[in-house]
């Protein structure tokens, strides 16, 4: 690698990884940067989604081997196990090049026992790199707000605490798991997930049987806001009940993602001997959206499998016809 920098006295950051939720945390992690007259410099495995946020002050990386050899902490938000395990082959390897530590921190959701093996492999590194596995919970919406929530794991608490003057520029709040086991952070990220999905499942058959029943899908919405007031279960209502944001799948969590984290949430509770029959349910609804060429749609379309199942149209067919009548 060209131009190593050792890096002694300032934090530099990378930034890898600017889909939906990695450009507006980035965004908001270089806000701060840049009130402090600072710039990261970012990397995209696309080009163009780092030009976007050149206005921003960024400087863009060449290569992410000019990332690495320009950082000393390095962000990863990306999308699957398959593009994490891609993305830290590089940096693995790189990581054994430079001459300075450097910090990785990484945001996504993937299964324990990817982020014990490259915990385990940076470990490895003479140079003692340290690896984070730090998952956040919130929609792109929320990460572009900076209301995120943190999940910290896999640092000593000099580290985290250090680490959490950029958290904070990116959350409302931290949830410290105090272990340096970093799988005890995927762990904790699937079972919230989990939370979400079966909170979907739950509206998904309710709101189901009360248009099947007869019921008016708006006073079952004003009932889910006074008695139900958590934010999930208003967005999600309100999403399967007005049915644009399942037709529409701006700022929304795709149902591909969502087979992706349930069936991390299955294999979770198969290797611990632990029942998950919600989930079970909710993969098979998700995967029989999908199944009809639907995987790019907003998960909270699940309730399309539901209804099918009850004989009623989808919610595609739905919002056709109150656009004829209008």
């Amino acid at each position: 690698m060209n131009h190593l920098i050792h890096l002694k006295h300032q934090d530099r950051i990378g930034w890898i990884g600017l889909g939906e939720m990695g450009y507006y945390m980035a965004s908001n992690l270089q806000r701060y940067l840049a009130s402090l007259h600072l710039n990261m410099i970012v990397w995209n495995r696309d080009p163009a989604k780092s030009a976007k946020l050149r206005h921003h002050g960024v400087h863009i990386a060449k290569s992410i081997e000019d990332l690495v050899a320009q950082s000393n902490i390095i962000f990863t938000s990306l999308a699957n196990d398959a593009a994490v395990q891609e993305v830290y082959t590089q940096l693995i390897d790189l990581a054994n090049q430079v001459e300075h530590p450097i910090i990785f921190v990484e945001t996504s959701t993937i299964y324990p026992a990817l982020a014990t093996e490259l915990q385990k492999q940076l470990a490895a590194c003479p140079q003692k790199h340290t690896y984070l596995q730090c998952p956040v919970f919130g929609r792109p919406p929320v990460a572009k707000a900076a209301k995120l929530i943190w999940v910290t794991s896999g640092g000593d608490e000099k580290i985290i605490k250090k680490m959490c003057l950029y958290f904070t520029t990116m959350s409302k709040s931290i949830i410290h798991l105090n272990t340096k086991d970093v799988a005890k952070a995927c762990n904790f990220k699937l079972i919230g997930n989990f939370f979400v999905v079966g909170t979907m499942e739950l509206l998904a058959e309710g709101l189901t049987l009360a248009e099947k029943a007869e019921v008016d899908p708006q006073s079952i919405l004003k009932f889910i806001e006074a008695f139900f007031p958590a934010p999930a279960w208003i967005e999600y209502s309100r999403k399967m009940v007005d049915g644009t944001a399942v037709v529409h799948k701006e700022d929304g969590f795709s149902v591909d993602l969502g087979l992706k984290d349930v069936g991390h949430m299955r294999q979770l509770a198969l290797e611990t001997g632990a029942s998950l029959p919600t989930a079970d349910l909710a993969y098979n609804h998700l995967k029989a959206v999908h199944d009809q060429g639907l995987g790019d749609m907003d998960w909270s379309s699940l309730i399309n499998s539901l209804r099918s199942a009850s004989k009623l149209p989808s919610m595609e067919e739905t919002q056709l016809t109150k656009g004829e009548k209008q």
